[in-house]
């Protein structure tokens, strides 16, 4: 059950793994990250292989620039910048030839249109650094923080490789490297980028974070669970936290733990209806329904609007997992929750609900009210019709009287044939009255039907299934055949 019906869903909430990378947390924004637009905008060193030297001038002004970027003048800053390039390159004294600039001149410019959020002004000044001095480190460094604000994810991975590759070690690169690998859903990469990260800088959420990520990602549940349960100590507000590190719990089949995380969610107010429909799906594993019902309920009252087909998903299981009481109980929530606002559509799927129901408690004759009433009031419904041929194989099965067993066969037939014709029940249709005419061992008349649903719907199971019915429709060939020789060779000579 567990497999059937938990992971499924933890893989269409992306909560099993990070592997899509709708689900990836991605890290605080780089200019809410603590230091970065000090340090992104802040002074510029000498590094002789990485960065490009500067004129005496030059350093001069970059002082008084690192002044100003104190202050948070930016503005000015970049005006005193563009002013110096200017008169530098295109002097206004006639009598001062023009000269050349230093490439760390263009590259504190993209600093400041990138602070600035004139991206493509900053891409093209980082890029021109490059061009004038092709190992400059930082501007590589830059590029790819740029890339990243704008989810240019292979430009900006390209970005930092190149930087880590002249040399760059901060923590800062390592984990927005270790973040593009994990989009780029390299997981061990990423994990060693972080690891990296979370060595030189141990107290940043961002890559303690990512590290988790990527252990989850690679199925490493214990060490991920383990991971999360440090941020969740930092942040117990964080529902994501408790909802990844969940995830790695049922990895794991831990399920009271798993239990436990998502009952704190409830009384820390953090559960939405997924989380609590996961739990309510976790207490029908470990058979315990009510829990199972309060949840869904509880589910069920926090969405946004009455979900009635999420809701109903919660009845069925409940319903297919041996709880029909349950499952009653919950419909008849969800019938006081929408009131009059329950579609045409909404009513006839409770009401389909409520037959399976009726069916799973032995109440053949409440199966038939419904349906009666249902097939007056939409008689080419095709779901209608197939509940009906259910119904009355199910009736034929329990009933000794020959008479009304024909009857019920009967009615069961016209019923699957019906609802074969039409796409959305023809899978079931076929199967089903494939399998009354094996019940009454015509297993000859039955093959095509049951390759029928075959061809529709592979499963291995069917295909075990149609393979002995094929035996089975072969003896029943072979015996007619001996028996129409039989008859044959008994009849006198002329």
């Amino acid at each position: 059950m567990t497999k059937r019906i938990i992971l499924p869903l933890l893989t269409i909430w992306g909560l099993h793994s990070a592997r899509a990378e709708e689900s990836l947390i991605a890290p605080t924004p780089l200019f809410q990250q603590t230091g970065f637009a000090k340090e992104f905008v802040g002074s510029y060193g000498i590094l002789s292989d990485v960065e490009p030297d500067v004129t005496d001038t030059e350093q001069k002004l970059l002082g008084r620039l690192q002044t100003l970027f104190a202050e948070s003048k930016f503005k000015d800053a970049e005006n005193q910048l563009i002013l110096y390039i200017k008169e530098t390159t295109a002097p206004t004294d006639p009598n001062l030839q023009p000269g050349e600039i230093s490439p760390a001149l263009v590259f504190v410019l993209g600093n400041l249109y990138f602070q600035s959020e004139r991206l493509d002004e900053a891409e093209r000044a980082f890029k021109e650094a490059i061009r004038r001095f092709p190992k400059f480190r930082r501007a590589f460094t830059n590029l790819g923080f740029l890339y990243t604000s704008q989810n240019k994810m292979d430009e900006a991975l390209a970005a930092f490789q190149k930087s880590v590759e002249l040399g760059e070690k901060s923590a800062r690169v390592m984990g927005m490297l270790g973040y593009c690998y994990m989009f780029k859903q390299n997981a061990v990469a990423a994990e060693n980028a972080y690891r990296q990260a979370y060595l030189i800088d141990p107290n940043a959420r961002d890559w303690k974070l990512g590290l988790a990520q990527a252990l989850l990602m690679q199925d490493k549940h214990e060490d991920a669970a383990s991971m999360f349960g440090n941020l969740i100590r930092e942040n117990t507000q964080d529902r994501q936290l408790w909802m990844r590190q969940t995830s790695a719990y049922l990895a794991l089949e831990k399920f009271e733990e798993a239990i436990i995380n998502l009952e704190m969610m409830r009384l820390l107010g953090l559960a939405d209806e997924k989380s609590l429909v996961l739990l309510g799906n976790i207490y029908i594993d470990q058979t315990q329904p009510r829990l199972a019902l309060d949840a869904f309920s509880e589910a069920m009252s926090r969405a946004p609007k009455l979900d009635v087909a999420q809701a109903l998903k919660s009845a069925k299981i409940l319903n297919d997992n041996g709880n029909p009481k349950e499952a009653g109980e919950m419909v008849q929530k969800i019938r006081t929750a929408a009131g009059e606002s329950l579609t045409p559509a909404d009513r006839l799927a409770l009401d389909l609900t409520e037959v399976k129901i009726a069916r799973n408690s032995n109440q053949p004759d409440v199966v038939g009210s419904i349906l009666t009433r249902l097939l007056q009031e939409n008689p080419t419904n095709p779901e209608i019709l197939l509940e009906l041929a259910k119904h009355y194989d199910q009736c034929a099965k329990n009933e000794t009287d020959q008479e009304k067993i024909r009857k019920h066969i009967g009615e069961a037939k016209t019923n699957y044939m019906l609802a074969m014709q039409y796409d959305a029940t023809a899978y079931p249709a076929n199967l089903g009255y494939g399998q009354l005419l094996i019940r009454d061992n015509r297993a000859l008349e039955a093959l095509p039907f049951i390759e029928k649903a075959l061809s529709l719907k592979k499963s291995d199971s069917l295909e075990q299934f149609v393979s002995r019915v094929r035996r089975a429709a072969d003896r029943e060939k072979a015996r007619v055949e001996r028996e129409q020789a039989d008859r044959a060779n008994a009849q006198p000579q002329k």
